[in-house]
């Protein structure tokens, strides 16, 4: 009787046994085996191979029931392995990831299983990968496709995300509230110094203008003529303060005489009326307002009077 000829695929391996006893291990090719003495007894595919994780029920650690499904990818990695090893060692590493995954859902609180979905993948992976060493199978990957839930707990999920997104929103507005207040406050406090910074200046400037017009009238009145000078500056010394008393809601009549009263106001009454400011129609009294005293009431004398 003439040998056998058998013919290994790519990407395959066929385990031949001799009176069944494991003989070698054929790759890819033709090669003669005696008949009845040498027999392929298992023929292992090395390609990768995708399994889904058929949907099943998982309890987390706070005690939420869901439904979980994945996809696991395998390969033969040890054909020797794989053929005496395990009676099915494929389908036997499906069966171990369905428990693993339960197992590691019920370490988990139900946020943390959809937080930390690659975290449990990869746990999965390295205990599926620890124990089907031994069988000659390499898991590559792991993927949870889907978690479901109930549909309570559905809506109580969707609740929480409303209201934590809610909390967000308010926090964003709070934050630009305070935002604004600050933007708000700093440009009031710059405002203010600046304001400060002018009325500061604007002192500054004002006391050297009265600093010059004492110089300037000190020299005046040491000049021939400073007699002049000297009764123009009270001239309108007094016409200033009877404008601010004009300023206030009360009534008050003055008999004006200071020394030589006539002459005052004579001489301040021309020069208000140079500067187009008041007009006054008598020389002898001056009508304004104030709130400091109540109503007073002078009564004239007659012209010629004692000065008061």
């Amino acid at each position: 009787m003439g040998n056998v000829l058998v013919r290994v695929p790519h990407q395959y391996a066929y385990v031949v046994e001799y009176f069944g006893r494991y003989n070698k291990t054929l790759g890819p090719g033709f090669y003669f085996l005696l008949p009845f003495v040498q027999r392929v007894a298992y023929r292992h595919s090395l390609k990768e191979q995708a399994f889904n994780v058929n949907a099943q029920s998982a309890v987390t650690k706070d005690n939420v029931y869901i439904q979980i499904d994945g996809v696991l990818y395998l390969r033969v990695d040890d054909p020797f392995k794989s053929s005496y090893g395990a009676k099915d060692a494929l389908n036997y590493t499906y069966i171990l990831a369905q428990s693993i995954m339960r197992s590691e859902i019920g370490k988990l609180d139900l946020d943390a299983t959809f937080r930390e979905r690659e975290t449990l993948n990869a746990k999965i992976l390295g205990q599926i990968v620890s124990a089907t060493a031994d069988w000659g199978i390499k898991c590559s990957r792991y993927e949870i496709k889907d978690i479901k839930v109930g549909d309570s707990m559905r809506k109580v999920m969707n609740l929480e995300a409303e209201s934590e997104r809610q909390k967000r929103a308010e926090v964003k507005i709070s934050e630009g509230k305070m935002s604004s207040d600050i933007n708000i406050a700093e440009g009031n406090k710059a405002s203010k110094i600046l304001e400060a910074k002018a009325k500061a200046q604007e002192l500054y400037l004002t006391g050297m203008a009265t600093a010059n017009r004492i110089t300037l009238l000190n020299n005046a009145i040491s000049t021939p003529d400073g007699g002049e000078a000297a009764r123009y500056n009270l001239a309108d010394l007094y016409i200033k303060a009877l404008k601010n008393l004009a300023q206030e809601d009360k009534t008050l009549i003055i008999k004006a005489n200071l020394n030589d009263p006539e002459d005052v106001i004579r001489k301040s009454l021309k020069l208000m009326n140079k500067e187009g400011k008041e007009e006054f129609s008598e020389v002898n009294t001056v009508k304004t307002e104030f709130t400091r005293e109540p109503s007073l009431e002078l009564e004239s004398e007659k012209k010629g009077a004692e000065n008061f």
